[in-house]
């Protein structure tokens, strides 16, 4: 005859079932009677519980048994706190389930990170690996012809004197490409602001496109604003202010009052040049800036030429000091320092060009 029903046997079963019990196995642990057993299971719907149901009425009961104990080992005290924790996660879950549950339900350390107000996202900002990225791509996509403008470049870091270059070029080269790239690795490099003046505003904002695909592309950050200010992990510009990119247009009277590294785009087609150089030259005064001046070829009446041959240099100076500037295209196809301190570099092939 089976042995007396306690009176939490059916909780019991019910447990064992769950634990991967046979119902036979059930009657004959418990000493049940297998339709007992049967019914038990029928009426209370055991199969349909959920994993978490089932989770929780183990440890419930289990809890239980443990804190009713009379003498408690180190190992009950143990498991009754251990017991208590897996509560309180079940509790999580089903905050989690419920309509309107998050995260945060599941994870307190989620939780309280989105507690407080949240710290604004840094404007413009590039890591010191994002930047090494950065410099990494520029070098690896030059053109030969590029490759010297930009060893120009590292010469005119490492000296006091050159302080300017003047390129002249063909068209549809890319020169706005490379030196919009240029001009960011130069930020990067030197903490400089970087200043583009060109024929009109639209055309400085080509500079601007340039630098934000290639920051973008590169990085995945989106530079914004106008002028844009860089926010550079361990890079600052003069003063400890980050470096800012202008781009202006040839008004003069708007495009004064910055410093920093000047590029004059296509210069032998700006009207007012001589104006513009010397807005130009104010910009870049400080030893750490230097101005780059590149353009189509245009006439010899420009304004433009007489800073390109030298004359302008000369104009003022004895016959003794005056200095020679070979401008044929073989002698400045590398690039060469003229006697004036302007490197020049011709890549227009215009042999029997009046310039």
């Amino acid at each position: 005859m089976p042995a007396p029903i306690s009176f939490d046997a059916r909780r019991r079963a019910k447990h064992l079932y769950w634990a991967g019990y046979t119902l036979e196995q059930v009657a004959e642990t418990l000493e049940l009677n297998d339709a007992t057993v049967r019914s038990w299971k029928s009426r209370d719907a055991w199969d349909d519980a959920s994993p978490l149901e089932r989770m929780e009425g183990v440890t419930e009961a289990e809890y239980c048994r443990l804190v009713l104990k009379e003498d408690k080992s180190g190992r009950d005290v143990r498991d009754i706190d251990l017991l208590a924790r897996e509560a309180e996660r079940f509790a999580r879950v089903r905050r989690y389930e419920a309509p309107g549950g998050h995260e945060g339900d599941l994870n307190p350390k989620v939780a309280n990170r989105n507690k407080g107000p949240k710290k604004e996202k840094r404007r413009n900002h590039l890591t010191v690996e994002q930047q090494q990225q950065l410099i990494e791509a520029f070098d690896q996509g030059l053109f030969d012809y590029q490759l010297g403008w930009r060893s120009a470049k590292a010469e005119l870091l490492g000296s006091t004197t050159l302080k300017t270059r003047f390129i002249l070029k063909s068209r549809q080269i890319g020169a706005t490409f490379y030196f919009a790239r240029e001009a960011m690795i130069r930020a990067i490099e030197t903490g400089n602001n970087q200043i583009f003046i060109s024929a009109s505003r639209a055309q400085a904002n080509i500079f601007k496109q340039y630098i934000v695909a290639f920051v973008q592309n590169v990085t995945g950050v989106e530079l914004k604003g106008d002028p844009i200010v860089l926010d550079l992990d361990d890079v600052e510009g003069p003063e400890g202010e980050p470096p800012k990119l202008y781009f202006l247009g040839t008004n003069y009277r708007t495009a004064q009052g910055y410093h920093g590294d000047v590029y004059v785009d296509e210069c032998f087609w700006i009207h007012g040049f001589e104006q513009i150089n010397k807005v130009a030259s104010a910009m870049a005064s400080q030893k750490r800036y230097r101005k780059t001046y590149f353009s189509t070829p245009s006439t010899l009446a420009h304004e433009a030429y007489a800073m390109w041959s030298g004359e302008r240099f000369n104009a003022r100076r004895s016959k003794e000091q005056r200095v020679a500037i070979d401008l044929d295209h073989a002698a400045l196809k590398d690039g060469k320092l003229g006697g004036d301190g302007i490197w020049r570099a011709r890549g227009d092939d215009a042999r029997g060009t009046q310039l």
